[in-house]
């Protein structure tokens, strides 16, 4: 009987070193255990570290792009061109969907969103067809604005100082509520037909200074009811604040412009003259015809 299991043990043996040779099951069964085990094993080794490697790598990507996402989708809640500005601060970047920028570049009440960057300088950019995105970072006393491919890469970049926040912030503003809540004296608050008609009379150049597109107005559905001069000046800028008020839907508004004192004085006077005028005229209504009595 103990020859017989010598025998088999034997031909055991013979036959696992035969699978061993040919098959290397015994290697191929290490490697597939080490294999199913790696991720509860720690990881050492070249080979081992490699691939931890290229793990870490993976998941600072994953994080990239996470926080990536999670900016632009903070952005989309940006309703001026003003808050791209006004709400970057160093060490918080803004990353904004080519759609929406070219949304809140277009849909400033002035021409200051062109001095930033050229309409045509956009064109040039769009002619690649990979604008995607644009990244505003801001460092020390400067701001980038760069243009993003596909893949995130600069297709070009603008340097700005952070002097041009304070440009962003007082020249033009958006608030709710109405003129007499912004400060503006009664004496100093006209109609609308009063000033506009005298806007109309000026070179396109000071219109453009103080009074927007009629378009941005008209598109939004926003009616302009009155017109405000502060009593206040920036000694700083020179300059004196006008106050277009208009009603919507759901709220009154008032956009504050900031104009050059020069144009602004030109205006009150126009404005005082008309207003003399305008006395005079009832003034001659109320003329007695002469053989008449009370």
């Amino acid at each position: 009987m103990r020859q017989w299991q010598g025998v088999v043990l034997l031909f055991l043996l013979i036959g696992g070193g035969a699978l061993e040779f040919y098959g290397k099951i015994f290697e191929r069964g290490v490697g597939y255990y080490l294999k199913w085990q790696n991720h509860k094993r720690p990881q050492l080794g070249r080979i081992w570290e490699r691939d931890r490697e290229a793990l870490v790598a993976q998941a600072k990507i994953q994080s990239i792009r996470s926080g990536l996402d999670l900016q632009e989708n903070s952005a989309e809640s940006l309703q001026t061109f003003n808050d791209l500005f006004e709400k970057l601060e160093p060490g918080f970047p803004l990353l904004v969907t080519r759609k929406k920028f070219l949304e809140l570049y277009f849909d400033f009440p002035g021409p200051w969103s062109k001095r930033i960057v050229s309409p045509y300088e956009l064109l040039q950019i769009d002619a690649e067809k990979n604008w995607q995105r644009v990244f505003l970072k801001r460092f020390g006393p400067w701001i980038t604005i760069g243009f993003l491919d596909l893949q995130g890469i600069p297709i070009r970049e603008i340097f700005l100082s952070v002097d041009i926040l304070f440009e962003v912030q007082s020249t033009r503003t958006i608030k709710r509520g109405r003129l007499e809540e912004m400060g503006f004296q009664k004496e100093r608050i006209f109609s609308r037909d009063q000033v506009v008609s005298i806007v109309e009379t000026l070179d396109p150049e000071t219109q453009k200074a103080v009074f927007p597109e009629p378009r941005w107005f008209l598109e939004k559905d926003y009616h302009v009811t009155r017109i405000g001069v502060s009593d206040q000046i920036s000694q700083s800028r020179n300059h004196m604040v006008f106050g277009i008020e208009y009603n919507t839907d759901y709220y009154t508004g008032v956009l504050l412009i900031s104009v050059p004192l020069e144009v602004a004085y030109n205006m009150l006077s126009q404005i005082e003259k008309t207003e003399g005028d305008d006395l005079a005229g009832e003034l001659d209504s109320l003329v007695i015809p002469s053989g008449e009595t009370f």
